[in-house]
């Protein structure tokens, strides 16, 4: 009687294993599924705007754009101040 109730509980054991591993596949199976959707999702959104951006070839290159010009004042501007900063020594502090 004893050994039989041993075999039903390893069974009931190995039973109650098996139901949680196929739940925890279930589960698994369920969140690639939805990471593969994600991607997928996002990869057609980066292929939209890429294909937006192809319209306007001209638009993307510096030597066209009508901003290069204030682009590169703006950058020399703040080389200068940066060199400017470096130059000028702080003022020492009072303890």
């Amino acid at each position: 009687m004893k050994k039989e109730l041993g075999y039903g509980m390893a069974l009931a054991g190995v039973l109650a294993g098996a139901g949680a591993l196929a739940v925890a596949l279930m589960r698994k199976k369920k969140r690639e599924e939805i990471y593969h959707e994600a991607e997928l999702k996002a990869m057609n959104e980066l292929d939209e705007m890429m294909n937006d951006g192809n319209e306007d070839d001209y638009a993307l290159d510096c030597d066209t754009c009508s901003c290069a010009e204030v682009c590169a004042e703006v950058c020399a501007e703040a080389a200068q101040q940066e060199e400017e900063t470096e130059e000028t020594p702080e003022p020492p502090t009072v303890s």
